[in-house]
């Protein structure tokens, strides 16, 4: 049963939802437009609920299923009245989220995520004039030429990584927590994290948490039937308990690092940041009278937006390197003897390396094409009606893209079950949509590529990463399965760091505090 209940007051609960869903269908129904166009192909639903009930824990092998079964690249469900299409070709996704991004830039509510705390964050807000006002917050901080300015500070970070992995390898996981929320939390914040036990790591563990173990954004029965969230038990909802659940953490990694830095900022000793550039600003225009749409929670959920930009998306594809380098040590090999051959034996790589590690860069990109965080992208929603290669998408219709589709397509990959750094030399295309499309692309995906970078050609340098010996004796293969949810993580797994360069470990340890950073 999907459901199990009991008790003498739950009746009344069901009964309640029920009367409850009943006017809501109804009254979508009675919204509806009809067109001349046919929906878009997809399964049959039943009565009133649609294809309530008919996704998998991983809808997006349940839509490349659905698209071969009806030979088309949009499918199309009906969940409670709420039109839902997928679209599973890269050509189908830049054609309506890119080329018509006019139409496709909205996003439908998310409910589950405003249970959560996640309320005004760029990632979620509605296409209007407070998301335009926090994208501009984003726009001078993080273009492709912006963050360039953050390269020293990502250097120092990824060599203090590696320094700590030389006293601990087997702590590789939570070391690279540490790099991704440093990093994260000094631009943010102007707050530098030292050592892995401290607040801000534990925030930020909290936060991936929360985020990556949510479901798909935008598929819940709440985000479905938002009334739902005011009334129905948390027993009867995983993802909506898990909302509740993760609320505290949400509100601390908005409310801690904002008064750590506000009183850095009063005791003149804050250091330069996206919160106190923004802040600076919004207190200078106060003082003057001047009229401002911002408000102090816009710069609050802005500042703590960053986060998602840039640290989830950053960790989540740093394990998914590290489970690559261990499932296949030849391409690992190849890559250390490229960081060899380019940097020399008796320096460390640095961003100016880049140009011509090109089969590390090809690995970067392969991993991401490999294993998708975001197998269905934050949906979209269509402002109008629209219509596609004859198929009439209504307004209000939830999109999804389905990376995990694209970036698996074997007429634009050629063997895309292979692990194959090479393939981008040979012509085949960069994955795409692994940070969104259109005019929800997320801002941070300059900033996470080259921190990722710099921390695998420094790490590469200095370790081997080997797996792990069984109890059996035998070596165990990790498994690529992801979590579900926002930006979603490779499942735990276990790897080892042999150190395979004594010269580039003492370089690391001379390195301490160069540049400027203590």
């Amino acid at each position: 049963m999907l459901l199990q209940v009991g008790g003498t007051g739950e009746p009344k609960v069901i009964l309640a939802i029920a009367l409850l869903l009943f006017i809501w269908l109804s009254y979508t129904l009675f919204l509806r437009r009809r067109s001349t166009y046919p929906l878009p192909p997809g399964p049959p639903g039943k009565f009133l609920v649609g294809n309530l009930g008919q996704l998998s824990g991983h809808p997006e092998q349940d839509y490349i299923r659905w698209g071969k079964e009806y030979n088309s690249d949009v499918i199309h469900l009906n969940i409670l009245g709420q039109h839902v299409i997928c679209l599973n070709s890269i050509k189908a996704a830049t054609d309506l989220l890119d080329y018509r991004g006019a139409n496709y830039c909205d996003r439908p509510r998310f409910t589950l995520f405003e249970v959560m705390g996640w309320g005004l964050t760029l990632t979620f807000l509605r296409w209007g004039p407070q998301f335009k006002l926090h994208r501009r917050l984003f726009q001078h901080t993080f273009t492709q030429s912006a963050v360039k300015t953050f390269r020293p500070m990502q250097t120092h970070e990824a060599r203090k990584a590696v320094r700590a992995l030389l006293a601990d390898p087997d702590d590789w996981r939570d070391t690279t927590l540490l790099l991704t929320t440093s990093v994260i939390f000094r631009i943010a914040y102007g707050q530098e994290i030292k050592q892995k036990d401290s607040p801000y790591t534990a925030m930020a563990h909290a936060a991936n948490n929360a985020t990556t173990n949510g479901g798909i954004a935008g598929s819940s029965i709440v985000d479905m039937f938002p009334p739902a969230r005011y009334f129905l038990p948390s027993r009867l909802s995983k993802p909506l308990r898990h909302a509740r659940d993760s609320r505290a953490s949400i509100k601390t990694i908005h409310e801690v690092p904002w008064a750590d830095s506000m009183r850095d900022i009063e005791a003149g000793t804050a250091t330069p940041s996206f919160m106190r550039t923004h802040w600076e600003r919004y207190a200078a225009n106060e003082k003057a009278g001047v009229h401002q749409d911002t408000t102090v929670a816009d710069l609050k959920g802005a500042t703590a937006a960053v986060f998602i930009a840039g640290g989830n998306s950053t960790w989540g594809t740093v394990l998914s390197a590290m489970l690559f380098l261990t499932k296949y040590p030849a391409v690992q090999h190849r890559a250390q003897a490229e960081i060899d051959e380019v940097v020399g034996m008796h320096r460390l790589p640095t961003f100016d390396d880049r140009p011509r590690l090109k089969y590390l860069d090809g690995f970067l990109y392969e991993v991401m094409r490999a294993l998708p965080l975001n197998p269905l992208v934050i949906p979209h929603q269509s402002i109008k009606d629209d219509v596609y290669d004859g198929m009439f998408i209504p307004a209000g219709t939830v999109v999804f893209a389905n990376t995990k589709a694209m970036c698996s397509n074997p007429e634009v990959y050629k063997d895309p079950e292979k692990f194959n750094p090479d393939r981008y030399e040979s012509g085949e295309p960069y994955p795409v949509g692994n940070f969104g499309f259109g005019r929800r692309k997320c801002p941070g995906n300059h900033l996470a590529l080259a921190s990722v970078y710099i921390f695998l050609a420094t790490m590469l340098a200095t370790f081997d990463v080997e797996k792990v010996v069984g109890p059996d004796g035998r070596l165990v293969e990790p498994e690529a399965e992801l979590t579900v949810g926002l930006g979603g993580h490779p499942a735990p797994f276990e790897c080892k760091l042999k150190l395979r360069d004594p010269l580039r470990a003492q370089l690391l340890r001379e390195d301490e505090g160069v540049n400027g950073f203590l």
